[in-house]
């Protein structure tokens, strides 16, 4: 059965550059695959310091929502090692255009030629990894490419609602969702921050209606909130489950399905 485990729960500047919690991105496996999302700083450390530990010579993929860089710092050292050091032509990669183009790419055209494929995401386009399908979800975030992710596997639909400005018809994008994963940065609505407020994650939980809904990627006034009594709060009020992740939380399928 997969799972997805949370290597780290960090949102927003603050809390990655002070490492109140680790940064280092989603762990998933889905139908056989080993998915690694959006491998910030220190990724390649929380790996290997997982229990057990974690080894990215068995990843299939590497998949980025965005180039900010509390989603992408560890992704060229994270390609490398997927590769075995660069000896191994193996894995892929999805991610934004602008990733890879433009002024500011983040990843490095050195270690390309490491992965056996890249693929850019496109909305309205589905990409497969093994038997996982992937559809991205474009969200609006800054200035930079964001895409939600989607997945369909053999243990059913799994969304992540990851970096975003709200808006009325987001959650229809996640419509089936099993699992839910939401990016909750703010306890309360600032009109001047692209990231989902804790009222918002509860509209889009209310319509998607998961079976679990997971929340992660913190900031420090979700933290000062207490996320465990906050996502406690939501459950009750939604009557749907929803957790608080923590860093090094193991998300099991039989929790969803």
């Amino acid at each position: 059965m997969g799972y997805v485990k949370f290597l780290g729960t960090a949102g927003a500047r603050f809390v990655v550059t002070r490492q109140l919690r680790y940064s280092a991105g989603t762990w998933i496996e889905l139908g056989g695959m080993q998915l690694l999302l959006d491998p910030g700083p220190g990724t390649l450390l929380r790996l290997r310091k997982s229990r057990p530990p974690l080894d990215p010579t068995k990843l299939d993929a590497i998949i980025l929502s965005h180039k900010h860089l509390d989603h992408s710092t560890d992704v060229n050292i994270v390609v490398e090692a997927m590769a075995d050091g660069g000896y191994k032509k193996r894995g892929a990669l999805l991610a934004p255009a602008d990733a890879l183009e433009g002024d500011d790419p983040v990843v490095l055209r050195y270690v390309r030629p490491f992965l056996e494929r890249i693929e850019t995401w496109q909305a309205g386009c589905e990409y497969a990894v093994g038997e996982v399908r992937i559809r991205p979800v474009s969200h609006s975030h800054g200035t930079v490419e964001s895409y939600g992710l989607v997945l369909d596997s053999p243990e059913g639909r799994v969304g992540f609602v990851t970096d975003a400005r709200f808006n009325p018809t987001l959650a229809d994008n996640y419509a089936g969702c099993d699992l839910l994963v939401l990016n909750v940065v703010l306890k309360d609505w600032r009109p001047d921050v692209d990231h989902l407020c804790l009222p918002e994650a509860g509209e889009v939980i209310a319509v998607v209606k998961p079976r679990l809904a997971v929340l992660t990627h913190f900031g420090t006034t979700m933290l000062r909130g207490n996320p465990r009594g906050l996502a406690a709060g939501l459950a009750e009020s939604l009557g749907t489950e929803v957790i608080a992740a923590a860093d090094g939380l193991t998300v099991e399928a039989t929790q969803w399905t």
